[in-house]
């Protein structure tokens, strides 16, 4: 999304199986965790992309040096008026408080936060447990006097959409 003004459309390169987001056997088939955020994000990312500029704490990588924790994309629905925030803290260890002033968008708030979260890094979903992480709500962000506040949960990915 954050390309959106030079990408006009994107792909899976895998649809079913290996590194896909729907797996199958021969007995049925389930939702792996990456096909909620692909979900979610088709559903309500839809608008005009907004130029989004984040202050958060960083980390240090080989190649890019030091990068920011907390990777974000907003999309303004003005059909459904409607503002969605999408965002990831990669942050293995630390919640992380964010705000955003609503100057813009008087009397919005927050409709919902959906957040895909598992306390094991590594967990994933299988045939046998294919509800192991699916995304949840919670009340981790609210608006008041013109500003969201949010509290993104370490290693998370983060869906917050508000309206009137």
């Amino acid at each position: 999304l954050r390309h959106a003004d030079r990408v006009k459309i994107a792909c899976i390169a895998q649809l079913v199986n290996v590194i896909a987001p729907i797996m199958t056997s021969d007995t049925g088939c389930w939702r792996q965790t990456t096909y909620y955020p692909y979900l979610l994000t088709g559903k309500f990312g839809r608008g005009t992309v907004l130029e989004t500029r984040v202050d958060a704490p960083t980390y240090e990588t080989k190649k890019f040096g030091a990068v920011p924790s907390v990777d974000s994309v907003v999309v303004w629905n003005e059909d459904r008026e409607e503002l969605v925030i999408f965002a990831v803290n990669k942050d293995l260890s630390e919640d992380i408080s964010a705000s955003m002033q609503l100057k813009q968008f008087e009397g919005f708030q927050v409709l919902e936060h959906v957040i895909l979260e598992h306390e094991d890094l590594f967990a994933v979903n299988t045939e046998e447990n294919p509800d192991n992480v699916v995304p949840h709500t919670c009340d981790l962000s609210k608006t008041e006097s013109g500003t969201l506040r949010m509290v993104l949960k370490s290693r998370s990915w983060n869906m917050i959409r508000l309206g009137k």
